[in-house]
């Protein structure tokens, strides 16, 4: 279907939604049983008001400006469409944060710091200071009284000069700071990079653990994030959790305070984005400490997500932005399969995701390795296979990991060798091509592989550097920064026929190197990990003294070229 089609249907659908007045999509389709009684209470209100467009930029709806129709407005739990005139009315009970669904052709208001603000918390007494009858001693501070509800809750929208089923975003996972220093850190190494838009996005998302469990680093962190000049949305992770909490009810309370909702959707381009809290926290542990979680959809979000992608063309891309990875796994086929943290249940979402066929999922959480991994058959998928893809970490792993380089900043490379980084989300209608940029570089700069030798040549004295005698087996080692088992990579020594390079699940002799030259001092690495995106090629035997060349080429998954170059130098 051609994009003229795409908007008349769409248009068309609008019309038919419209005229069934304020429509309750949960009217519309199944109702999970065990989610019946999703955000009903006995202190109930009915939210009314409008969405429309802020002609003049003051935030208010003055008179004359026009409402903004067919937008989805949800309690987290119903969600229901603005009529002809851009109304809505949605009941909400206190603790419910209402929000929109950013309409594709749309932005929506920022806060000073550049947060999204698309959503209203309705607390009228503020977060609650007991549960079950017993008083919480909030480490954070938490939801403030919002008062009475507003006679109208009206959400504003800004007309995008140029919309485009073509733009670009950019993808964080984890900055997770916990004290100034690591957020120094942060700012050299992400703000410093990427202040001015040098990529020229539309806007950030992030994949959760925004702090590091001291969530008082908020408020700096937003105030960093808002120089980047373009709008920021955010889901919470693990740390992120109010840890006072003593379940899973209450622990994004501090999260909420800063970033409203922990689940949201909204449109851009041609793509709908749904972000999910898949953190469920177990609550405080009988020794007093921080308790357990899980990777875990709540019902009350799945609920919330059949009526939301009810109202979805099934000719969309739906990017499902989650902190925990929906699943992690990697195989060479000659070693046992390679697995890291994932999502418990994953089959309801992948229930409600069947009408879709183009899906890409995004995830942080996972210090250790970023992945790509096919979701198909073999999970319960029988669609076309899509991406489930977890990130390489903005922290890495960590800011108090590795030496620091000449700015101060820790190296805090990955276990699995690939070094800390952020995304360049290229979106181009349906399709979605994610380029990852490894720190320090800026734009355009640095290679997006490692290349070394394993073992290191024996060195003719110390210091030597790549120059040396090779043993028997010695083979050429390339990390292909954030690759994935479908990617290829190729090797030319000294200018001869490129050959293949062979896949490998295993670390990265690099990071073996580093840890063991690092251990038990303040600069020490993490334990190596076995990574997704290794290969290896056996130089020749013998080979004679001299200069050897190396290039490689790598095309990834997704049609991106790379080049890298190394050098070596053998001796008598």
């Amino acid at each position: 279907m051609n994009k003229a089609s795409r908007s008349m249907r769409d248009t068309l659908r609008g019309v038919a939604l419209v005229g069934l007045g304020l429509l309750t999509v949960s009217a519309l389709v199944r109702v999970p049983s065990a989610v019946e009684a999703c955000g009903a209470t006995a202190a109930s209100e009915t939210a009314r008001g409008h969405v429309f467009e802020d002609t003049n930029g003051n935030g208010v709806r003055d008179a004359g400006e026009p409402g903004v129709s067919g937008v989805a407005v949800s309690n987290g739990c119903a969600v229901t469409v603005t009529d002809d005139s851009g109304a809505y009315a949605v009941a909400v009970a206190p603790g419910q944060i209402l929000f929109i669904t950013k309409p594709s052709r749309y932005a929506v208001a920022v806060d000073e710091h550049n947060v999204a603000q698309f959503f209203y918390r309705h607390y009228p007494g503020g977060t609650p200071t007991t549960v079950d009858g017993a008083p919480v001693g909030w480490r954070f501070p938490v939801v403030e009284v919002t008062g009475p509800l507003p006679a109208a809750v009206d959400f504003p929208l800004y007309p995008l000069e140029a919309a485009s089923d073509r733009f670009l975003a950019h993808g964080f996972a984890d900055p997770q700071a916990r004290f100034d220093v690591s957020q120094d850190m942060l700012r050299e190494d992400l703000i410093n990079t990427l202040m001015g838009n040098p990529y020229g996005v539309q806007f950030g998302l992030t994949m959760g653990d925004v702090a590091n469990d001291n969530l008082a680093i908020y408020d700096r962190h937003k105030r960093m994030m808002g120089l980047l000049d373009v709008p920021q949305w955010y889901l919470p992770g693990n740390h992120d959790l109010n840890y006072a909490s003593p379940d899973e009810r209450l622990a994004n309370e501090t999260y909420k305070r800063h970033f409203g909702p922990t689940y949201y959707s909204f449109d851009h381009g041609n793509v709908h984005f749904v972000a999910l809290n898949n953190v469920e926290y177990a609550g405080v542990a009988t020794d007093g400490q921080n308790g357990t979680y899980r990777g875990y959809i709540s019902h009350d979000q799945l609920y919330w997500l059949e009526r939301d992608l009810a109202l979805v063309p099934r000719d969309r891309l739906i990017v499902l932005a989650t902190h925990i990875p929906l699943v992690a796994e990697a195989s060479d086929g000659r070693s046992p399969v390679a697995t890291g943290p994932g999502t418990e249940n994953l089959a309801p979402l992948l229930e409600l995701l069947a009408p879709f066929e183009h899906i890409y999922g995004l995830a942080g959480h996972d210090t250790s390795n970023s992945w790509k991994v096919e979701v198909n058959h073999t999970h319960g998928w029988h669609g076309q296979p899509w991406i489930a893809h977890t990130l390489a970490e903005v922290r890495g792993n960590g800011w108090t990991m590795g030496p620091t380089d000449l700015r101060g900043v820790r190296d805090a490379m990955m276990e699995d060798g690939n070094p800390n980084g952020f995304y360049v989300l290229r979106f181009d209608d349906v399709e979605l091509t994610p380029e990852f940029i490894p720190f320090p570089y800026g734009p355009d700069g640095g290679q997006r592989m490692r290349i070394s030798l394993n073992p290191l040549l024996s060195a003719p004295q110390e210091g030597s550097v790549n120059r040396g005698t090779p043993e028997p087996g010695t083979t050429v080692v390339v990390n292909l920064f954030d690759g994935g088992p479908r990617d290829s990579v190729w090797l030319s020594l000294n200018g001869a026929a490129r050959e293949a390079m062979t896949y490998a699940v295993r670390t990265d002799p690099h990071v073996d190197r580093l840890h063991a030259q690092y251990a038990e001092t303040d600069d020490a690495y993490g334990r190596p990990h076995r990574s997704s995106h290794i290969w290896e090629y056996p130089l020749p035997v013998p080979l004679a003294p001299g200069l050897y060349r190396v290039e490689v080429t790598s095309v990834d998954e997704f049609g991106q070229r790379r080049q890298g170059r190394f050098s070596f130098e053998v001796i008598g």
